[in-house]
């Protein structure tokens, strides 16, 4: 070749690469222009610019890698800990393995002219905008399933604000893929990456999830129902997911099998399946008669959903991290839930968790020993049916409902047939009669068939009972709310009751279900969290569960009992005030109805030294015990509404419209507006183990709440960051009355309710909560690393053999194996504290007497915040004369050897056993005795006074005697008191002067203590 033709030939090679080039431009330019005529003029070229400069060429040779990506969970080291996928929910399939059917619903349905364009369906876009113009709306339907592709696959996280500069790039991206790839792999790739509802990645995923088969596989009626999802996942997939309690009368169930959710056919899929169904016959993809023959299948009956279990088991807290990033995703993106579940699943995210593996090893470690747990007491009947507290059947034994064959069994005495013909099914027997009502007006009766269980491995596990398949309009009460199965459904439906030779009914398996998954009791839940940053750092939802869709309980309300204490009663107290040594007199309280309440846990204690009331105490002591009365006292002296402040303010959710699922429940006919909600945690819903959990954080992080997540950040599989989670934070109070709280919980630890949960070389503090009946049992505690919550409790109303004793056991044993090679540290005293002595019965400084106290001393030494330490002092102790050899006031008769001066209480407010149904509080023996000598009296006066005669006194010559404190003793033993009162010998006592005697011995007494 010359020189000249090596020269034209590589200027032809320059100017054909420049033609491509321009093409390119002119293509990119022209569906630009195409956008902006419905979106706004602007700056053009600058856009375009700005929008091109930081996209990057595609790779076709990563184009397999990249339908095959999944998102990832890192710990807080950055070790994978898991694939976010579901097992056989990836797999990538060849365009020849896709069915005939279903690839020409998706061309007919998605993009008629795919196999014509170059990437954009122009004549599809201009009618598109035509009809916007028309309508008043923006262009729908104008994307081709190369444009679709380029979005799944190079812009799955730009926000929708930035749509026009996204339109460039899924511009730049579509004429890439169609210059680098055949029709046939774009095709191909678009079937892999599609997201088709419920978790199902790409067409081989969706055609195991919703038909258990292969999508070679697929019939017409199949394919055409897969094809319609695309449009919109959330609305026309045609199963739906429920939590069992949500699923409604006229919901056609496909899968009741699982413990806590139902899959349920969705009837908004039929009109875009028919839909589908048009596009292939107008596009001569199938006759008119395959078109009338599909459309009347019934699809409740080919569905056949399959449950995808992972290989790599989620875990709780995987699980949680999922449910964050979505909700994180919708915020921070604006898209749908269905867009961020898409993205999770399909686009290679890398999401940086809290969590430390070395912990939540240890924590689970510990939870698959099930001696770490306590016992349950369990009543039976005959049958080995399990009781609940009023003797009625609360779980049945499996093998009392079903037979060997697997039928459910109804005894012939739980059922009888109507003059009619109708069947009567028994109340309270072996089903469940829910009403279902809806805007008032009942509209439907739920059958479900009774919880059961078995013991296995020497625990009980409860198997949770499913709806009986009668369609409603057969259903009624009868007038003893028995149920009626009307004789219609009986004609109609003659195999759904059989009978055995003993004349039971029998209900096939494919009429009823009931749960294949037990759940082991008791169940327990646990969460460990760094406090000063809210990161979760372990957490555990339950015993012995695994899979998916599991029930966390960890994020699931229960009542805590007394473990609210300190968050609803004793913080707001000592932020509005009061001190750790403030006083309440733990006596009788009464409610609005005059009755007695609340009780203390010890009223009915065999411990000889409680009683059911302890007195005057302080507000450590009162927390410190968990007493009930005292938390009472003070909650209705603050207000309700402050205590609930207070918890908002720590990060406890209230139910509302937005948030139906809020712990605090604020308004209603059932509401946690009042005391036993506030101060004893009888609460209408309860409280999370993880919102708990956290609220106590706030203590323990010197006063501020941070919100408790599971993650700090997400980004794309190009490492650029999409979120970065800043978590809230919330001023609760001062850190110096966290510190407070700390040193008081700490006591609980170290000397009360809590001391099972003490660590040998940590300070710990917490607080314990039960409910009654033992049915939930709390320990909520930190140490100056972590904070941590443990709840113990039943699915059902199962009493427990152990209270919060347990759960204190169980944080202990989870905390000491987290702490073992942590240097022991204290909490840290902030300024503002100060140090010094009180008497801890009457919250004052102390005097001497405070000292002297029959029971020993009662000074402490306690911290106050500054400013808010006594200045007066103690003015409860008090001392009094006594007869020693009686222990009650002295009268004129008792001689003076035996009078001595004695120290005793005397309450700031008078109690009297009589007025209180004879209760006594434990430190009624040391108040001041009320009633006088009853040993001394006059007729005890020796017949020779002039023995017993106190020095001083003087003898008249006609044997009258003048005693030193001016009495006078006649011969015949006649008193004369100085105040002129005469006693003969044979008078009794003159009641009414010895006791105003005795208030004038109490009250100098008084004068001197107030002198001292």
């Amino acid at each position: 070749m010359t020189e000249n033709n090596q020269r034209r030939s590589k200027q032809k090679k320059e100017k054909k690469n420049k033609k491509r080039k321009l093409l390119t431009t002119i293509k990119i330019l022209l569906v630009f222009f195409i956008i902006l005529s419905f979106v706004g003029a602007g700056a053009v070229t600058g856009l375009v610019v700005a929008a091109l400069k930081d996209v990057k060429p595609i790779d076709p040779s990563k184009i397999d890698t990249m339908l095959d990506e999944n998102s990832v969970i890192l710990d807080k080291n950055g070790k994978v800990i898991e694939k976010v996928q579901r097992s056989g929910l990836r797999t990538v399939v060849s365009y020849d393995e896709i069915d005939e059917d279903l690839k020409n619903a998706f061309i007919a349905t998605e993009d008629r002219k795919f196999f014509q364009h170059n990437g954009f369906n122009y004549t599809r876009l201009i009618g598109a905008i035509i009809e916007a113009i028309k309508d008043r709306h923006s262009p729908r339907g104008t994307s081709t399933i190369t444009q679709q592709l380029a979005r799944n696959l190079y812009l799955p996280h730009i926000k929708s604000e930035k749509t026009l500069s996204r339109k460039i790039k899924e511009a730049y991206y579509t004429i890439q893929l169609e210059k680098n790839l055949t029709k046939e792999q774009i095709f191909e790739a678009y079937m892999n990456t599609i997201y088709l509802g419920s978790g199902a990645k790409g067409v081989q995923a969706a055609a195991q999830t919703y038909f258990s088969k292969n999508a070679s596989d697929l019939t017409l009626v199949e394919a055409a129902l897969i094809a319609g999802i695309t449009q919109n996942p959330a609305r026309h997939s045609p199963i739906i997911t429920k939590k069992k309690a949500d699923v409604k009368e006229d919901d056609y169930i496909l899968d009741d099998s699982d413990e806590q959710y139902t899959i349920i056919f969705n009837k908004k899929c039929i009109d875009r399946f028919k839909d589908v169904l048009y596009f292939m016959k107008v596009s001569g993809k199938i006759t008119e008669e395959e078109y009338n023959k599909a459309k009347n299948v019934d699809l409740k009956k080919i569905l056949k959903p399959k449950r995808l279990n992972r290989s790599e088991i989620s875990s709780y807290f995987t699980d949680l991290v999922k449910d964050e990033v979505i909700n994180s995703l919708m915020k921070e993106l604006d898209i749908s839930k269905e867009d961020a579940y898409n993205m999770l699943y399909t686009q290679g995210l890398k999401i940086y968790s809290t969590l430390d593996l070395s912990m939540q090893k240890k924590l689970e470690a510990i939870y698959k020993n099930s001696k770490n747990f306590p016992n349950l007491v369990i009543r039976k009947d005959s049958s080995g049916n399990i009781l609940s507290k009023t003797g009625s059947i609360l779980l049945y034994k499996r093998e009392n409902i079903l037979n060997n064959e697997n039928y459910l069994v109804i005894p012939k005495n739980h059922y009888k047939y109507d003059t009619n013909g109708n069947l009567i099914l028994y109340k309270n027997k072996r089903f469940k009669f829910i009403p279902l009502y809806e805007k008032g007006k009942r509209i439907g009766i739920s059958v479900a068939v009774a919880d059961t269980y078995k013991i296995e491995n020497n625990q009980v596990v409860i198997y949770k009972g499913g709806r009986v398949n009668i369609p409603a309009q057969y259903k009624s009460y009868d007038k003893y709310k028995n149920l009626v199965v009307s004789k219609e459904f009986l004609d109609s439906n003659p195999n759904f009751f059989k009978k055995d030779n003993h004349n039971n009914l029998l209900i096939s398996k494919e009429n009823y279900s009931i749960s294949n998954k037990g759940s082991i009791q008791p169940q327990s839940a646990m969460v460990i969290i760094d406090y000063r940053t809210g990161e979760i750092k372990a957490l555990v939802g339950g015993r012995d569960i695994k899979g998916e869709l599991l029930y966390n309980r960890a994020i699931k309300p229960r009542q805590p009992g007394s473990a609210i204490k300190p968050l609803a009663v004793y913080t707001p107290a000592i932020d509005n005030g009061w001190t750790a040594a403030s006083i309440i007199d733990d006596v009788p309280h009464y409610d609005r109805n005059g009755n007695r309440w609340p009780k203390n846990w010890y009223e009915k204690s065999s411990n000889p030294k409680y009683t059911g009331y302890k007195g005057l105490v302080t507000l450590r002591k009162a927390l410190q015990f968990s007493m009930n009365v005292p938390a009472v006292k003070v909650a209705e002296r603050l207000g309700v509404n402050t205590s609930m402040e207070y918890l908002e303010k720590m990060g406890i959710s209230v139910e509302s419209k937005k948030n139906p699922n809020g712990s605090l429940v604020k308004s209603g006919p059932k509401n946690d507006m009042n005391l036993s909600a506030m101060a004893l945690g009888g609460m209408t819903k309860g409280l999370t183990p993880l919102e708990i959990t956290s609220a106590y954080g706030s203590l323990a992080n010197k006063g501020i709440y941070i919100a408790p997540h599971s993650f700090t950040k997400v980004t794309d599989r190009n490492g650029n960051i999409i979120i970065e989670n800043k978590p809230i934070k919330n001023y609760v109070v001062s850190p110096q009355v966290a510190f407070i709280m700390t040193d008081m919980m700490k006591s609980g630890v170290d000397a009360g309710t809590g001391r099972k949960a003490r660590l040998a070389n940590m300070p710990v503090a917490g607080k314990t909560g039960t409910t009654s009946n033992n049915y939930d049992a709390w320990f909520v505690g930190y140490t100056p690393y972590y904070v941590a919550g443990v709840w113990i409790g039943n699915d059902l109303q199962i009493k427990l053999r152990e209270g919060s004793s347990a759960s204190a056991k169980l944080w202990k044993k989870v905390m000491e194996e987290i702490h073992k090679n942590l240097p022991t540290k204290q909490f840290e005293k902030p300024e503002g504290i100060i140090r010094m002595a009180v008497d801890t019965v009457s919250g004052k400084l102390p005097t001497k007497l405070s000292y002297k106290d029959p029971r020993g001393s009662t000074v402490r030494q306690e911290y106050f915040i500054e400013g808010t330490q006594p200045t007066e002092f103690d003015d409860v102790h008090v001392e009094v004369e006594i007869c020693s050899e009686s222990n009650k006031l002295p009268t004129e008769f008792c001689p003076t050897t035996l009078i001595e001066k004695k120290v005793f209480i005397s309450r700031p407010v008078p109690y009297n056993p009589n007025e209180h149904g004879g209760f006594v509080p434990a430190d009624y023996k040391y108040e001041v005795p009320k009633t006088y000598c009853d040993i001394h009296t006059h007729n005890t006066v020796p017949s020779n006074p002039i023995d017993s005669l106190p020095p001083g006194t003087i003898i008249l010559p006609n044997g009258t005697k003048l005693l030193p404190d001016g009495r006078k003793i006649l011969p015949d033993g006649t008193i004369i008191f100085k105040d002129g009162t005469i006693v003969y010998p044979s008078e009794n006592n003159n009641t009414t002067n010895n006791e105003n005697t005795n208030s004038n011995i109490i009250e100098n007494n008084e004068n001197e203590i107030n002198n001292n």
